[in-house]
């Protein structure tokens, strides 16, 4: 076989599939954002802690969701999304900032149960007298590092995928540049533990930071609507690997079918459609 006859090389391109973060303020609009893919008509996937909660408008959205306050449900969803016929265009991880703490408590529970003296103080039947509030008690940086560990590894299986978008939801922080070490700081997403956010942004193609704007229309009446930035600037850190959006950013009204809108600027700036869900037991998907 010649190198010509090689499999799988084609040209480069930023992907068939998005992979995108969108982080913005609590109440700024993410989950809201990610019911349009579903009142499109595209089958659509919410995966949140129990301690997210969803606004009204998606609601009606069509969407649906999958709650895991647990390591053990992070996985298994992982596992059906991998080698299920489950047909999903659509699915978002809302969200990361919230949903961190929780599982950081399943590990947290995980190691209390191998070693009880960590949380409380035992008596000499091996019973819990009392909290233990010595310096040998709480999480230290064992409990955090297998948190971050299992967060990588998830995010990196779930983008290997290959038969579904992945939209990561997250809250800003201000923080280093995360791919410039020159950049200063700026608001970016906050995915907890050294070198994470940089690495979840590293995953995707799409980083957007949405901000509530204020002004006034024509009549000047004071209104609000948002804006997703898909270039970035001194203020907040973004991206766009497909060059779709010339302007850096495109308005979000209550009525605007956000991802919809998207994956057809993405398409026209491609030339070419992006993927679109076949479900195959390998779990890797492709195109029609």
């Amino acid at each position: 076989m010649g190198y010509d006859d090689l499999p799988d090389i084609q040209p480069v391109g930023a992907g068939d599939w998005i992979r995108w973060c969108n982080f913005s303020y609590p109440g700024w609009g993410k989950t809201s954002a990610w019911g349009t893919a579903a009142a499109a008509g595209h089958r659509t996937l919410i995966i949140r802690s129990s301690l997210d909660v969803m606004p009204s408008r998606i609601m009606k959205s069509g969407a649906q969701q999958y709650v895991a306050d647990n390591w053990e449900k992070m996985y298994s969803i992982l596992d059906f999304l991998r080698m299920s016929n489950h047909g999903y265009l659509w699915v978002f991880w809302d969200n990361v900032s919230i949903h961190q703490d929780v599982l950081l408590d399943d590990v947290w529970e995980g190691t209390v149960a191998a070693n009880p003296r960590r949380a409380y103080i035992l008596g000499d039947n091996g019973q819990p007298t009392g909290p233990n509030l010595s310096p040998t008690s709480g999480l230290d940086r064992g409990e955090y590092g297998r948190n971050m560990e299992r967060i990588q590894q998830w995010v990196r299986h779930m983008v290997g995928c290959n038969s579904f978008h992945f939209g990561i939801g997250a809250h800003p922080l201000e923080g280093q540049h995360p791919t410039n070490d020159e950049g200063g700081s700026l608001l970016r997403p906050y995915v907890q533990g050294k070198m994470m956010t940089e690495k979840i942004c590293g995953y995707c193609n799409i980083v957007t930071f949405m901000e509530l704007m204020e002004g006034q229309d024509d009549k000047q009446n004071d209104i609000q609507w948002r804006r997703l930035h898909f270039r970035e600037s001194s203020r907040y850190y973004a991206k766009d690997l497909y060059d779709a959006f010339p302007k850096g950013y495109m308005d979000v009204t209550e009525t605007t079918p956000v991802v919809p809108n998207m994956m057809a600027a993405i398409e026209k700036a491609r030339g070419r459609g992006l993927g679109t869900q076949t479900p195959s037991r390998s779990g890797r998907g492709r195109r029609n």
